[in-house]
This record gives C-alpha cells, sequence and structure tokens, in this order.
C-alpha cells in the first residue's frame, strides 16, 4: 500500500484493526493536552461543553473522529461530518496556530503512544500515512501553513507547547472537569474506594510539563514506574496472542447515543436546536 495514495486505508486498519484501544486512548491524551494552552482553554470553557455536557462533548468529538475515517473524507458521507465540525468551529474566533497545534497533536501524540506502548512499533508507511491523513484533513478544515513530515509536526507541536503552555483558571477548571468526569466512569458501586486510585493513576500517565501548565499535582515517582510497566506488560501480551479474525472497524458504544445517531444530532444545544443560520451556511470546503 501507498501511504501517500492509500493514506486512509492504512488510517482505518491502523485505529480500527492493529491499534484500536490504544489509538482513541491516545486520542483523548491529545485533547487533554490542549488545556494547557491559554487560548484554547479560554474557548473551551467559554462553550460551557466541556464542563455542562462533559459526556456529549467527549462522544461527540469521539464520532465525527471516528466516522470521518471509517466513511473517508472524500465521501459525501464522510464530509457531511466534516461540515457538521466546521459548524461547530466557524462560530467562535480560533487562530491558525491553535488549529494547526491540534491537528499535530492528532497525528503525533497516536504515534508517540504506539511506539511506546503497543504491541508492536508503527511502521515507516503507517506513520507516513497517519501524517497524510492529518494534513488532508487541516486542508479541509481551511488550516494554513501545514507541515509536511511527521517529524515538522512533533517540532510545531513541541516548540508551540514551550511558547504557550501556562497555567490559567481556565485550565485548571478544565482539567479537573476531565479528570471528575473520568472519575465517574467508575460502577456506582465502587466511585468512593475507587476514585482516588482512578486520580493517582490518571496523573502518573501525564507528563510533568502537561500537570504544571493545567495546575494538577506531579505523581508519585512509583506510580509512574507502574503505570508505564502495566502499559507495556499489556502490549506484550497483546504480541503474543493469536491475531484478531478480521480488520472490520467496530463503531464505539457511546452513551450519548445509545441507539445510533444522526449527524444533525452532534454538536452543542444551538446548533441542534434549529439554528438555520448556523446549520446551513457554507463551511470551507476547498473541493
Amino acid at each position: 500500500m501507498d501511504p501517500e495514495r492509500d493514506y486512509e486505508e492504512i488510517w482505518q486498519l491502523v485505529t480500527a484493526y492493529e491499534f484500536p484501544w490504544d489509538y482513541w486512548q491516545s486520542v483523548s491524551l491529545a485533547f487533554f493536552r490542549t488545556f494547557a494552552i491559554p487560548s484554547i482553554s479560554a474557548l473551551l470553557e467559554e462553550t460551557g461543553e466541556i464542563v455542562g455536557h462533559t459526556q456529549k462533548r467527549a462522544d461527540d468529538t469521539l464520532l465525527i473522529m471516528y466516522e470521518m475515517g471509517r466513511l473517508g473524507l472524500e465521501s459525501p458521507e464522510g464530509r457531511a461530518y466534516l461540515r457538521r465540525m466546521n459548524q461547530m468551529h466557524r462560530r467562535y474566533v480560533i487562530s491558525n496556530e491553535d488549529n494547526l497545534y491540534t491537528i499535530a497533536l492528532f497525528i503525533v501524540t497516536p504515534a508517540q503512544w504506539i511506539n511506546r506502548f503497543g504491541w508492536r512499533r508503527l511502521t515507516v508507511h503507517e506513520q507516513r500515512a497517519l501524517t497524510n491523513y492529518g494534513r488532508r484533513l487541516a486542508h479541509l478544515m481551511g488550516i494554513k501553513d501545514v507541515p509536511t513530515t511527521f517529524a515538522d509536526f512533533d517540532q510545531f507541536a513541541q516548540s508551540y507547547e514551550r511558547l504557550h503552555f501556562a497555567v490559567t483558571g481556565s485550565s485548571r477548571r478544565l482539567a479537573e472537569g476531565a479528570m471528575a468526569f473520568t472519575e465517574e466512569l467508575l460502577p456506582k458501586s465502587l466511585r468512593g474506594p475507587l476514585k482516588p486510585v482512578m486520580r493517582r493513576y490518571s496523573l502518573a500517565g501525564l507528563d510533568d510539563a502537561l500537570l504544571h501548565a493545567v495546575g494538577l499535582p506531579l505523581p508519585r515517582a512509583r506510580d509512574r514506574r507502574l503505570v508505564t510497566w502495566l502499559l507495556r506488560t499489556r502490549g506484550r501480551l497483546l504480541r503474543v496472542l493469536p491475531p484478531r479474525p478480521d480488520s472490520r472497524p467496530h463503531r464505539p458504544v457511546l452513551a450519548t447515543y445509545p441507539d445510533g445517531h444522526q449527524v444533525c444530532e452532534i454538536g452543542p444545544g444551538w446548533l441542534t436546536e434549529g439554528r438555520p443560520d448556523e446549520q446551513n451556511n457554507a463551511v470551507h470546503d476547498p473541493l
């Protein structure tokens, strides 16, 4: 397969068959990193979706990313999800650099996670295909000055973080809201005793620079070593297990949409409750 031509199919195989759990865990981590950029955290807090509608916001992000990849960025069905995402974004003033940083995270963070914790490392072709997929998505979002290579995306993300990472009230509140949401995923009967454990080991999976920038405490060194060991051990075990029987993508089960969904249901209330000016206006689509 050619990563310059077949990048969407390679993306689907990597994310839905080879490393489904690793990919979506790393995407969640990538989104969490955006909280440490003051301009992004202020905007996310302004929308009220992260704190006020945490489950739906998380499900909508996952759903749009999943369906665009499954259906294809060039297909009419995939474009419907892309337009929905652009409709949600166009109401706000988002700088080109913030958009580009977010795209860079969705390319770099999964590759780094998989190479560190997956059952094998990504091949050069796979990494190039993920990069090309992100480049195409950035183009369809109207983002300019898009890097060409994975290394360029990585360098841009690192430079942007060194320049902009800073703790603010917004970053603290968003991070705490995300941590609380993660804890609420525990079974009700176990939340009391397991909440402190969940928080300890969630913090242990985050790097020091990120924790400083969102105002969360640093974990104990032994907790960080344990989390690293558990994730790497999982990868080693998967390596010796029989391969999965097929490569058909499995839709994630989302609490917000237990019976399925329509594109028009995705997004915040102002977009889903009959705002024809927001729903019907053209969005960036260079084709």
